[in-house]
């Protein structure tokens, strides 16, 4: 795969997701670390690719709708189908999140009934990574209006539940570190600081410089900025299978803007000190604009520039 198909253009959040984790071992330490609390008992060689997208119709239309990322759970090596696991990833609440997730996994059942008569279980993992608390009801029936339902039926409505939700927010230090091994260790200790309020200070785990170009990029998505779109960059001009550490890139990155900062403020200050030349020799002789500008030896290219200067003096 080419550095271009890495790194897919932002904006594109939904893709970005799913390149980090549809990686087989970032997928199955998913598992491991919430599920198994960090045991190795699901192996990246059991996963396969599944289809993600489904269709459904309403209002005469047919419509779709795609899971973040699924993989299909197999053992024995004939690959022998024992699940299709779904992850849903989400930066802030949604009460109708039960619903979402019925949805999907019904979906998943349509789609097997199809296949075959047999059918194997659906799971759906929602991982949140917001601040803020997660205050709706994990439940279908939590965010269905029954009060003018006859209190006779509302016990033969059926329910739907989130069972696998986790909130990266709860995990402590000591948990990340026993639960995770793979890019997805940064990922969440990204969130567990700065959802606290912390600068982020990252821990010297190894990785390849094509898992930390994933990494970053899903930061960035799921945080809803562009804040590290430099050092991606700075990253594609390195061998994508080279190992590293963020704390080994992240100085790197600091020490860029932090020149980049110095030179513009260099640049903003000989801009003034320039300025307030023209203006003295301007006020001090008959020279004109261009004239002053040749006695300082003002390059043509930023002459424009001092002469919209001197209009706002």
């Amino acid at each position: 795969m080419s550095k271009r198909n890495l790194h897919q253009p932002h904006g594109t959040n939904d893709l970005v997701e799913k390149i980090l984790l549809d990686k087989n071992e970032v997928f199955a330490d998913v598992l491991n670390g919430f599920i198994f609390n960090g045991q190795q008992v699901i192996k990246p060689k059991m996963l396969a690719n599944t289809n993600t997208l489904s269709y459904y119709k309403a209002n005469g239309k047919i419509h779709g709708q795609n899971r973040d990322v699924a993989k299909l759970l197999t053992i024995g090596k004939k690959k022998v189908v024992i699940s299709l696991v779904g992850i849903e990833n989400q930066t802030r609440p949604d009460k109708n999140m039960p619903a979402r997730v019925m949805n999907y996994d019904a979906a998943a059942y349509r789609y097997q009934l199809t296949r075959s008569k047999n059918l194997y279980p659906v799971l759906t993992l929602v991982v949140y990574y917001g601040k803020e608390a997660w205050n709706y009801s994990r439940h279908l029936l939590g965010s269905v209006n029954m009060k003018k339902l006859p209190e006779e039926m509302r016990p033969l409505i059926s329910d739907y539940e989130i069972k696998a939700f986790y909130r990266i927010s709860d995990l402590s230090a000591k948990e990340l570190d026993q639960r995770f091994k793979s890019a997805f260790f940064c990922l969440a200790e990204y969130f567990i600081q700065t959802n606290a309020g912390e600068e982020y200070h990252p821990s010297a785990k190894e990785l390849s410089v094509e898992d930390i170009m994933l990494l970053l990029d899903m930061m960035n998505a799921l945080s809803g900025t562009h804040a590290f779109d430099e050092l991606i960059k700075e990253l594609e001009k390195r061998d994508k299978n080279e190992v590293t550490t963020m704390t080994e890139v992240m100085p790197q990155f600091i020490q860029v803007k932090l020149d980049r900062a110095k030179k513009e403020t260099t640049e903003e200050v000989t801009e003034k000190v320039t300025k307030d030349y023209l203006l003295n020799i301007l006020k001090t002789t008959n020279l004109t604009p261009d004239g002053a500008m040749d006695l300082l030896g003002i390059p043509e290219a930023d002459r424009p520039m001092y002469k919209e200067l001197l209009k706002k003096k």
